[in-house]
Parts: C-alpha cells; structure tokens; sequence
C-alpha cells in the first residue's frame, strides 16, 4: 500500500514508499479503516506548516514498519487530508465492517485504526486515543454516513467543499452572528469573551476579503449572500486574482448589500467605493493574499480623509498557496503580532457553538446549510470544478498534487479529490 511522507524540516520534500501492512488484533471501541475517498487544498499546506505546534502530525505517525528513513517520526510525517474512509473491522457494535466513516484520514492506503467513543449525537463519534489528545477537536470528530444512494459528483462535492465551507459557516453564524438570540456571538479564537457586539455588528462596517477567490474566503461570501435583510454589512470587497467569477456568483445571489470585486493590480483604486459607505468600522478578512494587498489596502486606509480614523480590525484566517521556509514563517508571524491580527480557529469557535447550543441542533443546522448549498452550488460557485485524482503515486495521485499546491499551480477553480481505493473492487 503507497503512503505519502513529507519532511517536517523542509515540506517542499515529500516521497511515497509501499508498505507492507502488519496488522495486530483490533482494540475494543476501535475501528479499522482505509481512505477511500479524500481532498487536498491549501488547508493541507497549513497542515504541515503548523503540523508540530498544532499537533496535526500527530495524527497518524509513520508506521515503524516503514523503510528507512521514512520511519523517523522526528524528520517524516503524514499530512492528514478531509474525506472518507472504508471501515475494514470493528469491535463497536453499532458500527459494521462496509460502513462509511466522513473524518481526517491519513494520505495513504494503509489501513489504519480508531479508537472511538460515541458523541451525544446519533452516528457521530470522537477519536480518543492517547497519542490523538493534543489534537483539537475538530480533528477527532467522526460521523457514520449513508453513500448507497449517492452518486460519484455530489460525494466528490461533499469531500471537496464541507471541509472549508465550515469555516464561511462558523464565522458568518457565531463571529458575525445575523442575530444574537438565535446564534450565541463567539470570539474568532472561541470562547465568549474579547469579541464585542460592535465589532460583530455588519451593518455598521464595510468588510474587505483578500484572496477571495481561495475556498474557504468564497463559503464566508455565500452565507453573507444568504443572511437575513439588514445583517449583511454596509458593502462587500473581494481582492482576488479571478474577479470575474466572484463577481459572477454575486450576481446570481443578489445580496441585499453592494458588492465589489477587483483584482489585485485595482487596490489602489478602492478608497472611493470604500469611504461611500460611510461606515463606522473596515473589518478585513485576510485568506492568504499575494501580492503585498493588505500592506497596499492598509496604505489606502491610512492616506484617505474619510477613512483614516475607522476602526479596523484584521482577521488571519488563512496562508498563500505555497511552502513557506522557515524565515518567511516566522516573518508571517510576526506581522499577526504587529498588525493586532485577531486569529481565528474553526474548532474552537464550533466547539463553542456546541457547548452553547448543544450538539444536536448545532449539527442539525449545519447539515441543513450544507444541503443548500449543494443545491445552489451552481449560484455559489460558478466556476468550480472537480478534478479527479487517483491513489497516491504519480502526477495524478497525491504526490502530484502536494507538487502543484507547494508551487502555486492550482487553480482557484479547481477542487481536488481523489479515489484512494474501494474495498468492495479491491482497486482504486
């Protein structure tokens, strides 16, 4: 079975070695399990990135029966990738060898074992092993889904898109609540405290999304299009390197707000549509922009009359398509302290919805949202396209793809998943 191994110093380095798999007897509250079907995104870049201190790594250690040096743990790991996964085995009686389990998986063929623990909700479970605990808690949730009915699209577009879509959701629902009563407001980090009403409340500020066109910033722009009358905020910029289709999806959607999107060469040219809003407040969703845009909005902001004295607060939410070296790291982080760059995590603003609300209607809402999109995927996101993908080795697998991500090459229309492999065939 291919496994896909990138080197923690370096992420630019990655390989693939075949293992032969030596299984032991399963556990108790355990499942075996194998990837069958999984995406890759620039979030898999972060993975690695952030892999030792936010413990991503962690996940699924290289096995020790790998070839050397691939089985040094301190130097290889496996990225972990959004999809689903085959159950092989089980001792958990209410989970059958063939179910399908939607999770974090590893980006391999090997079989690999769960330790599980039922969530208050029916079909959902939590991953409890020891070396998992570090791990936040996004990362450890599982849920049991029914596929028989299902065709290969709207799975490629579940595995493809619910993974970021979460991200627009929780940040539309909770950081940017259309209404407190229904919807507790959450810090950007989670938790209730820090995060004021003022800066929540959209209709008193314009915000501005950079790299709009990355995934996760076009889900925030999807559920701002759906809010309610008069929650939306005072006008809607998006800086992204494909206005065209950004534009497009807006059109389609005709939100009750101004909406603007320009490429990156026009930031300069914003201060006018910007100041027309007469706002009290500019809110800056910073995706990973290229180019220097948010130091060059931030010059914008600063030289106009009508802007200057705005409050402005930047929200870090996601990096550029690319391997940063240690020094362009470190240098990113430095600019989150110096900018007051307010940080954001999807876990904990969802782990604290859950603890708010409750888990049962937190899910039931989320999966209703997902269900409208898939819907009206073709308003929400015009452009996108699902390009398949097979196994791990090759141009074609996911040591391709690691090669494309890490030099910038995919598209921002492009969806990527991949067929890892089918049980019931015993091919991919």
């Amino acid at each position: 079975m291919a496994v896909h191994v990138v080197s923690k110093t370096d992420n630019r380095q990655h390989a693939t070695f075949q293992l032969l798999e030596q299984q032991q007897p399963l556990r108790p509250s355990s499942v075996r399990v194998r990837a069958s079907l999984i995406t890759l995104s620039s979030n898999n870049l972060s993975y690695a990135l952030g892999g030792t201190r936010l413990h991503w790594w962690d996940t699924y250690p290289v096995p020790a029966t790998a070839p050397a040096p691939y089985n040094d743990n301190s130097a290889w790991g496996i990225v972990p990738a959004w999809g689903f996964a085959t159950v092989l085995e089980s001792t958990i009686p209410d989970i059958d060898a063939g179910t399908t389990l939607y999770g974090y998986w590893p980006t391999s063929q090997h079989a690999v074992d769960l330790q599980l623990a039922a969530d208050e909700v029916p079909g959902h479970w939590k991953e409890t092993s020891g070396h998992r605990t570090a791990l936040m808690p996004l990362y450890n949730r599982y849920n049991v889904l029914d596929i028989s009915n299902r065709d290969s699209e709207s799975l490629g577009w579940e595995v493809g898109i619910k993974p970021v879509l979460l991200a627009g959701y929780v940040l539309s629902q909770y950081v940017f609540t259309p209404d407190p009563k229904l919807n507790p407001l959450v810090h950007p980090f989670g938790g209730t405290e820090g995060w004021d009403t003022g800066t929540a409340d959209l209709s008193k500020s314009v915000f501005v999304s950079l790299s709009a066109s990355t995934k996760t910033a076009r889900s925030l722009a999807y559920y701002f299009y759906c809010r309610p009358a008069g929650s939306g905020p005072l006008r809607f910029l998006q800086v992204t390197s494909s206005p065209a289709a950004i534009v497009e999806a807006a059109d389609k959607f005709l939100p009750q707000f101004p909406v603007k999107a320009v490429g990156y060469d026009e930031v300069e040219s914003v201060e006018t549509w910007l100041s027309d809003a007469k706002g009290e407040r500019i809110i800056i969703a910073d995706f990973g922009a290229r180019y220097r845009a948010l130091d060059r909005l931030r010059g914008v902001i600063d030289s106009s009359i009508s802007l200057k004295d705005l409050k402005v607060t930047i929200l870090q939410i996601g990096n550029q398509q690319k391997v940063y070296t240690p020094g362009e790291a470190r240098a990113a982080q430095a600019e989150i302290v110096a900018l007051s760059k307010v940080r954001t995590n999807t876990s904990a603003i969802q782990e604290t919805a859950i603890e708010l609300q409750g888990a049962a209607p937190y899910f039931s809402e989320y999966d209703k949202r997902w269900k409208q999109w898939l819907e009206h995927r073709e308003c929400a996101a015009p452009d996108l396209e699902l390009v398949w993908g097979e196994g791990v080795v090759g141009d074609t697998g996911v040591e391709g793809a690691w090669d494309r991500l890490g030099q910038g090459q995919v598209r921002p229309e492009e969806v990527l998943v991949y067929r890892m492999f089918n049980e019931r065939s015993g091919r991919l």
